[in-house]
Parts: structure tokens; sequence; C-alpha cells
């Protein structure tokens, strides 16, 4: 969806809302199916997990929904389980779930950090969800948080990497080698996130950080297809680089720049380099579910979610059958798939269904629209 439907949409009146965006459906299901006391979990994996990428898009959707309640809730548990009770001053754990598969009883199994590392996509998201309910909800606490958490980010997360500039490492953690050696995953590094950033805190040389980004993003796509994860070597230029498979941590990349808004002055640049992932899903009539990034040769058949994730991506492209085809593709797998097994694809189907249906967009700064903004109380 352009920007000027959204505003079309913020432009109607109280009651036009009534039944669909003051009451998001996909999210009150996600909750029911996923959300436990504030905690996001994965019931695909036998260890119960938590992981904080879980709970900051928990954020995200809760503030997209205007849904207070479950904002702070899921925010207290991530405070308290996953950041020693302040993320002000510490970055929060990515793993937490069972210890081990042994009960101390019969229905006790001892839960907790599993791996202390961080993830930094997970940490932008969290720093942009607080920082941008701060200002839609006017509360302080949340700003003054996200942006104390956003200054950690900054000194623990990134790195001058030669011949790419200011970089967002994966992880404070396993990430840099040492001379120049770093790996990379260009799906953690959401233009419209940094950007916002680059607007508000300018000192922190978050603009900076967003061009170096965009850099990675692109020339990362020698056949127009995202990886997953790059090894980045010293000096200039992609014959230093070892690119990998493009799956399921790429397919966020293609969803990211179909969420930019149309003004941004970097999304024509990023959508003309993908012309090829949207060219193979108009020809399958299915997104791929692996992608050789340095041949463009591609397999398997990617899930409901991938579907869902492509809708802002194909959005921007004349493919009016294919964005239809993939939007079918996606309700019809939220409907179809069991709860417990569709974790991550419900969360691309949040994003990239969400989006589609006009409950948000962003601005050109990077500013989070919702469709209750308008005045829309649920």
């Amino acid at each position: 969806m352009k920007l000027a439907a959204l505003l079309f949409l913020l432009l109607l009146p109280l009651s036009s809302f009534a039944d669909d965006a003051c009451l998001w459906p996909h999210w009150e299901s996600f909750k029911k199916a996923y959300i436990e006391d504030g905690r996001v979990i994965d019931r695909s994996d036998t260890r119960q997990i938590t992981t904080s990428e879980g709970q900051a898009y928990g954020m995200f959707f809760a503030l997209v929904a205007n849904d207070r309640a479950s904002f702070e809730r899921l925010l207290q548990w991530t405070q308290t389980e996953l950041a020693a009770g302040d993320l002000g001053a510490y970055l929060p754990a990515w793993l937490w779930g069972r210890l081990n598969q042994t009960p101390t009883s019969r229905a006790n199994y001892p839960m907790g950090v599993i791996d202390d590392n961080s993830a930094s996509d997970s940490d932008l998201w969290i720093a942009y969800s607080l920082i941008e309910a701060g200002r839609l909800w006017n509360h302080y606490y949340y700003t003054s948080l996200g942006y104390l958490l956003l200054a950690q980010i900054r000194r623990y997360e990134v790195l001058d990497v030669p011949g790419l500039g200011l970089s967002v490492l994966p992880a404070p953690r396993g990430f840099d080698s040492g001379g120049g050696n770093v790996r990379l995953n260009p799906s953690y590094v959401p233009l419209q996130i940094l950007d916002r950033f680059a607007e508000l805190y300018p000192r922190q040389d978050w603009q900076k950080i967003s061009a170096a980004s965009l850099q990675l993003i692109l020339q990362t796509m020698p056949k127009g297809y995202s990886p997953d994860w790059v090894d980045v070597k010293p000096g200039r230029g992609l014959e230093n680089w070892v690119l990998g498979v493009g799956s399921y941590d790429a397919i966020r990349s293609y969803l990211w720049a179909g969420m930019l808004a149309d003004t941004n002055p970097n999304k024509s640049r990023i959508v003309a380099a993908m012309t090829p992932m949207a060219l193979a899903v108009e020809r399958n009539t299915f997104p791929p579910e692996k992608i050789d990034t340095v041949t463009g040769s591609y397999s398997g058949t990617g899930p409901f979610g991938f579907s869902a994730a492509l809708l802002p991506f194909l959005a921007q492209y004349n493919m009016t059958d294919a964005l239809d085809q993939q939007r079918q593709r996606a309700n019809k797998g939220w409907d179809g798939a069991s709860a417990g097994s569709r974790y991550y694809n419900s969360v691309l189907g949040l994003f990239g269904m969400g989006w589609d249906q006009g409950y948000f967009q962003f601005s050109e700064n990077g500013a989070l629209l919702t469709a209750w903004q308008s005045g829309c109380q649920p």
C-alpha cells in the first residue's frame, strides 16, 4: 500500500475503523497462540524458547495495535528476564528457555537465559519501539529507556569496518575476527529504523551507520538476491566478500525494502536491485525457499510467511497477479497452519499483511504511522 493510501485511511471518520483498524485480528490470534504473561514463546522448539527477537517484534506489533497493556507486559518481562531488570544498562540476552530437558519435578523444568549474547536486530527493534511508543503515547519513560538502549547498541554493537564504514554487528561477541574480518547480516539493518535514529540522534552517527548499511545491502546482491550472511574481508569490493545462501533471514531484507516510504531517497535503488526476486516469484507463483546469491539459482518452496513478507515488496512492481497470488497464499497459510508450528511465519505475516492491510506504514524519516493515529481507539 502506498503512503497516499495510508493518509486516506487516516482521514476517514472514526466509525470507519470500528471493525477493522481498531481491532487487529491477526495480532489478537498471535497473542492467544504465542504470548503468556508478557513472554513470546516459540513452541516449535522443545525448549519452549523465547528470543529477544520475539519480544522486540511483539512490542512493535502491540504499538501498532495500540495495545498498551500488552506492550507494558512484554517490556517488563524483557527487562526482568533478559536484561537483569534494566534495558537502560544491559543489552538483552537473545535466548531464554528450558536450561535442560530433565525436570526437577514432574511439572517444573528449570528456565532461564540459555545464551546471554545479545542480537543487534532485536535490540534495534526494541529501541525503536520504545522511542516511537514514547512519542505516540506521550510516555517519557519509554523514550528515555529507548535512548539508553540505543546508546548501548552504538557502543557495543557498531564497528568501523574497513571499506564499508560504521556497521552494525549481529552481536557484541562472535562476529568480529579482527583485521577487518567480520560477519554481517543485511536483514539486521532496516533502513527506516536507522534513518529514524539518524534524525533523532544525529550526534551518534546513525546517518553514517545507515549509509554503510545501504552499501551492505546493495553490494551483497550481485544477482539481485540478498544473503542471510556475508563474511566481509579486508579491502574494498565484492571480490573480497563471501556470500551465503539467502533464505529465512534474508526474506526480511525484501520486507524492509518494500516498507520503505515511497519518498525515501534510497528506495528506488534497492527495489531496482532486487527485481530478480520479484521476477522469480512471478514466474513460479511462490517465493523460493533457498537461493544461491552468487549464481542466482534457487530451490524449494518458501512457507506462507515468505509470501506475507513479500507483499510490501511486490507492491512496488507492476505485478498485480503475483501480488494477489501471494496475498491469497499468505491468508490461506495463516488460517490453515497449526499455531504451534508457525511462530516465525506468523511474525512475517504480521509485518507483511499488517502493512498490506493498512495498519501501519513508515514515513520518509522512519517515523511509525499507524491507523489508530486518526483518533480511532480499540
